[in-house]
């Protein structure tokens, strides 16, 4: 997912070239996967030449240290070579120091921001305040989610574009299931990097409650997580008594994810972080309807396509009733369509010009 042995589509060589700063080798996920299918764009929408550098601030820690010093030092190397735009994607507030030091070099500089309202340097006011301000720096915003201007500290005064994310080809493409063939039980998923933050024991406790109520399901974890968190994870599983009907299957194979997907009805994604969860609209575009925790991103993604919200209050009661009355059949019967509309608006096509517009105007404008 990284995108460093990515053949992209050859292009003119006189085009503009932006350097896509952003993600961890290291920890692979949403963020390099989304560094890595927008270079794939642009290669095919043919008008901008990309490179890429890894940010190396995940987990960012002594021993990650060196790591990350010789990332900004390999911006720095890049001297006085053409560089039309630094694209710096912003998931730690460290990625921030490459938005000043492409500023000292005199670049342009757009950022992305990839968080949300409950993360460290959103809720902490000093923290929020360097933000803010190291923002203001920027040419141009190019905000994924139209809720992140009411969650993020974004500075006033600079330039915003809308740009979308990018679903693998795979999803926008794979065929969807033919509901007749799945099993007379509600199917149930949870896929995320495994955590507390991502409600993945909460989804247990949804099923916990299910089976109390009488409700037949199937449920599947898929993700990576901790030693420490897989060791609870299992243990609650078993503690329950829930082996039969939960299974935890770690990290597998993406196609493996996509094909569990097209076999769920229900993704169960109650994140507590998630700014704007891409697996909500994965999912989406596979057939599965998706139950998420109240918070601005994934409330607009389900408002427009398919899904239900539930309150941070009690939102393991919440699920469990509300696929408690579910009809199977007529829950079913609303999969494909909305699996259709994401993929529509969420074609590579359109959302490469969204990226392509907001690159020209960083480039130009000013």
């Amino acid at each position: 997912m990284s995108g460093t042995d990515t053949k992209l589509p050859d292009t003119d060589a006189a085009a503009p070239l932006v350097l896509i700063i952003g993600g961890s080798l290291d920890h692979l996920g949403g963020v390099e996967a989304f560094c890595d299918r927008s270079a794939r764009a642009l290669a095919v929408q043919g008008r901008w030449r990309t490179e890429r550098l890894s940010a190396g601030t995940a987990y960012l820690s002594l021993r990650t240290l060196p790591a990350f010093v010789r990332q900004v030092a390999a911006l720095v190397a890049r001297g006085r070579r053409r560089i039309d735009v630094v694209w710096v994607q912003y998931v730690n507030l460290p990625d921030l120091i490459y938005v000043l030091i492409a500023r000292l070099m005199g670049r342009r500089v757009m950022v992305t921001p990839h968080l949300g309202v409950n993360w460290r340097s959103q809720h902490n006011p000093l923290l929020r305040r360097i933000s803010r301000m190291t923002l203001r720096l920027a040419h141009r915003l190019a905000l994924i989610s139209r809720t992140q201007e009411g969650e993020i500290a974004l500075p006033v005064g600079v330039p915003r574009s809308h740009i979308r994310n990018f679903l693998p080809p795979e999803v926008l493409e794979g065929p969807l299931v033919d509901t007749a063939r799945l099993p007379e039980r509600i199917q149930l998923i949870h896929s995320a990097r495994l955590s507390e933050g991502k409600g993945t024991f909460m989804v247990v406790e949804v099923c916990d409650a299910l089976r109390a109520r009488g409700v037949a399901f199937d449920a599947r974890i898929t993700g990576t997580g901790d030693s420490e968190t897989m060791r609870r994870l299992h243990d609650m599983v078993a503690r329950l008594r829930l082996e039969d009907q939960v299974q935890v299957l770690g990290r597998i194979p993406e196609t493996d994810l996509l094909e569990h997907l097209r076999r769920s009805d229900v993704l169960v994604h109650l994140s507590k972080i998630d700014s704007y969860p891409l697996i909500v609209l994965e999912a989406t575009a596979c057939g599965a309807v998706p139950v998420v925790m109240e918070l601005a991103g994934a409330r607009d993604m389900v408002e427009s396509f398919v899904g239900e919200v539930v309150s941070v209050d009690n939102p393991v009661r919440e699920v469990a009733d509300w696929i408690a009355s579910q009809d199977l059949r007529s829950l079913r019967a609303t999969r494909h369509e909305a699996a259709e509309a994401v993929r529509l608006e969420y074609g590579w096509a359109r959302c490469a010009e969204a990226l392509v517009a907001a690159l020209d105007a960083t480039r130009t404008d000013g």
